[in-house]
């Protein structure tokens, strides 16, 4: 070769006609790719970007209908409905400046609040952003019709509560709130996202895991506005259990129909099974008011009103027994021996320990009188009598035994306990004395005695049935979307506290004549044709300067065979005879078909 080179220099500078071939073919390839790289990023990168953008895949969270709350007969006391809201892509807004002027018009709200929602909801570019809840059919029609001109703007259909009887039954259902960084950390395993509503009272907490149900999920694949292109593959979700409450529709309408417009609390349970049929508080609230879209200074309003509609008073309110108190104070003294049926006190108008007067409500006194008929006038001198006698500790263990000192175990979140004054009691709060005083204001159900309106049914409810203290209960059954039942409510009782036959007779009898007797404290609770059985009571509370009373009346009906017992208080009235007696009769007479007109 190198001979060749020196002979022939010229072919060291012109290559052969081979490699000249095989040098154009590799310049020309070059050539064309460079063409072909100008071509997509200068002549259609635009549209080579867009078509990059078109193929995303997304995953679509579906929510779960909650389950249906309805009453014993099934009607529907809460329910799911279907709810448009508007929602927006940010990352897939093409103008967003063009997408807030359209969504406030249609919305009628400003374009500068549109602003502000978005970004107080923006998390990441591809996330939907609500900006209305529940906007309605007119606006998801508005954004289908002008859809071709708002990318990345849809209307997302939610499930959304729905409470169609309003205030009714309020505190029993509770109501739903945005789920709070500890209750995530707590349910995120079970599927839960920051965005999901959970119960915070009532049943609606009670019940979250039957009533939430599972939620559903979807793989789209979305264009480049944003728009579905196709469902890649969906699971569908699972809607909640329906829960079947243990309530009497028509009796609790009865009940808040009869505490409208007072400050209180009625409880009515089955006796037997200590089924609640029907529970209410005054004031109450519309459960709807805290879900979205929720008015921020409605939810705070009711927060702060100093009439408390958020508070449960049949459950959470915590009270004086007065003079329904009595009834234990006569089983205490009978039980102990400290009287018999026979034992005659005579009132005239006070009772002395010492030189202390101790007053009865009626100045010019009852005279002689027995177990029965100082349940019917409820006679405070003998009861004072009978207390004393009977001693502090016998009348302490008494309420002890009717649970005053914890609370039933219903199954409602945040119930509270009342007081029974025990040793154990007065030890934690250093009380060192105790004087016979006390035990005489005890004996009226005064003093450091409290319970809850719903304690209050349930010690009326043991007296009508023979000693057996009910463990109250609301849920009935769940049921599940496939017809399964989860949970079934059973009767229990929380404890039996034995009572002689004939002692519990004795205060049954007066607890008959004090509502059926023309000298009854409780006659406004008489009904026709059903013999009922209770007892007043009116409680003072307050200092001398601010004094003020409550009003109490329990009982059950029929007398003979008791199908429902009943608690009523009512707040800042004068007495349990005029005022909590009457709301008593509204209720049974609704709960027996009775016509108070007729």
């Amino acid at each position: 070769m190198k001979d060749r080179l020196e002979r022939f220099p010229e072919e060291a500078l012109f290559p052969t006609p081979a490699v000249r071939v095989i040098a154009c073919i590799v310049a020309a390839a070059l050539l064309v790719i460079l063409c072909c790289l100008w071509y997509v990023q200068a002549v259609r990168g635009a549209e080579y970007r867009e078509m990059g953008r078109s193929n995303r895949v997304r995953l679509v969270r579906r929510p779960a209908p909650r389950g249906a709350i309805r009453d014993r007969r099934g009607e529907i006391l809460a329910d799911s409905r279907v709810s448009f809201d508007v929602e927006v892509v940010p990352g897939d807004v093409e103008d967003m400046d063009e997408a807030e002027e359209a969504l406030g018009g249609i919305l009628g709200i400003a374009p500068e609040e549109v602003r502000a929602r978005i970004a107080a909801g923006r998390s990441y570019a591809y996330l939907p952003v609500t900006v209305e809840a529940d906007a309605g059919e007119e606006a998801m029609l508005a954004i289908e019709e002008r859809r071709p001109g708002l990318a990345g703007v849809q209307v997302g259909v939610r499930p959304r509560r729905s409470y169609p009887h309003g205030r009714l039954l309020s505190h029993v259902l509770g109501h739903l709130g945005a789920i709070d960084p500890g209750e995530f950390e707590r349910l995120r395993e079970r599927g839960y996202t920051r965005q999901d509503f959970v119960g915070k009272s009532g049943i609606e907490k009670r019940c979250e895991r039957f009533l939430a149900g599972a939620a559903g999920a979807e793989g789209i694949q979305v264009d480049s506005r944003g728009y579905l292109d196709r469902v890649l593959y969906r699971r569908d979700p699972v809607p909640g259990a329906a829960v079947y409450l243990t309530v009497d529709l028509a009796t609790q309408r009865a009940a808040e129909a009869a505490l409208e417009g007072e400050v209180g609390a009625v409880v009515a349970l089955d006796p037997a099974t200590g089924a609640v049929l029907a529970m209410a508080s005054s004031p109450g609230y519309d459960p709807a008011a805290f879900l979205p879209p929720a008015e921020t200074e409605l939810i705070r309003a009711l927060m702060s009103d100093p009439s408390l509609p958020l508070v449960n008073r049949a459950t959470q309110g915590v009270y004086s027994p007065g003079s329904t108190f009595k009834p234990l104070v006569a089983l205490a003294a009978l039980e102990s021996g400290a009287i018999s049926g026979e034992t005659r006190f005579t009132c005239t108008g006070a009772f002395f320990l010492g030189r202390r007067p101790f007053k009865c409500w009626l100045e010019k006194g009852h005279g002689a009188v027995a177990v029965e008929d100082a349940l019917m006038y409820s006679c405070n001198v003998f009861f004072y009598n009978a207390g004393h006698r009977a001693g502090r500790d016998e009348l302490v263990r008494v309420a002890s035994a009717f649970g005053f000192d914890e609370p039933t175990g219903i199954d409602l979140p945040g119930e509270r306990a009342g007081v029974a004054p025990t040793a154990a009691w007065r030890e934690r709060r250093g009380m060192r004395a105790w004087y016979p005083g006390d035990t005489v204001v005890m004996s009226i159900g005064q003093g450091y005695l409290s319970f809850t309106p719903l304690r209050a049914a349930t010690l009326i409810a043991a007296v009508a049935n023979g000693g057996k203290l009910p463990r109250p209960f609301l849920v009935e059954r769940v049921v599940s979307p496939l017809g399964e039942t989860l949970l079934e409510g059973r009767p229990e009782t929380a404890r039996e506290i034995p009572l002689r036959p004939g002692d519990l007779a004795l205060v049954q009898e007066g607890l008959r004549r004090a509502v059926n007797s023309r000298y009854g404290t409780g006659q406004k609770a008489r009904l026709k044709g059903v013999e009922v059985a209770g007892k007043t009571g009116t409680v003072q509370v307050g200092t001398e300067e601010r004094r003020k009373n409550h009003a109490w009346f329990i009982g059950y009906a029929p007398a003979g065979e008791p199908r429902i017992a009943l608690a009523v208080l009512l707040e800042g009235r004068e007495s349990g005879g005029f005022f909590a007696a009457p709301v008593a009769q509204k209720i049974l007479a609704a709960y027996f078909g009775v016509d108070l007109h007729g």
